[in-house]
């Protein structure tokens, strides 16, 4: 926090010199949204895109400050714009499919996600956020398939493990719920989540996971 107030300080002096320096302006930005102050986050980014409509990390940057605002319409406004400037801009991408959802709008999506994995089959997270979309549909086969996939890609996928468990235990399957547990524990001894479901599901006579 401190080292962020001390750039935005640099940054604030610089711009009294130099008013019609873009990359300053997004660069107060996105202090600014780290700070947690996001409509003054988006002043600084539209300042920055008066002086340069073309940068589609600002426009990015913009739409993300106006998704804490809880404003997902204009937000898909610049992550569109951010995406007519580069096209496999994949963080615009995840971000758009999330602010569809929030409109209700889960056909855009899922054509989104899906189109993300055709971008690149072998990224895992990928096939994550896509099982993460059926998780929140209520489809929690294909969600397990992408989970399936994701650890087939990535086996160190900690997540994964997590919310393939999860999924088996709101069904009872508590036995291989506990074997994902426990695999997933194995890539990461201290994941909270996991630590807290295995000992919700474990046997009475079992020791207790720390």
């Amino acid at each position: 926090m401190h080292e962020i107030l001390n750039q935005l300080h640099l940054i604030e002096e610089e711009l009294k010199n130099d008013q019609n320096n873009a990359r300053l302006w997004m660069e107060q930005g996105i202090g600014r949204h780290l700070l947690g102050e996001y409509e003054k986050a988006t002043e600084s980014f539209r300042h920055s895109l008066h002086l340069n409509k073309e940068n589609h990390s600002c426009h990015y940057n913009l739409a993300n400050s106006l998704m804490e605002l809880q404003n997902p319409e204009q937000a898909i406004h610049h992550y569109l714009k951010a995406l007519e400037l580069k096209a496999d801009h994949i963080p615009s991408l995840n971000n758009l499919a999330d602010a569809y959802e929030q409109i209700e709008k889960p056909e855009k999506a899922h054509e989104i996600f899906h189109y993300l994995i055709r971008l690149n089959p072998d990224a895992a997270l990928s096939h994550f956020n896509l099982g993460n979309f059926f998780v929140r549909q209520s489809q929690h086969i294909e969600a397990v398939k992408c989970y399936e996939k994701t650890l087939h890609l990535d086996d160190g996928f900690t997540d994964a493990y997590y919310n393939i468990a999860w999924i088996l235990a709101q069904v009872r399957a508590d036995e291989k719920a506990l074997e994902f547990c426990e695999k997933g524990l194995k890539t990461d001894p201290e994941h909270e989540e996991i630590k807290k479901l295995y000992n919700e599901l474990k046997p009475p006579d079992s020791s207790e996971t720390e």
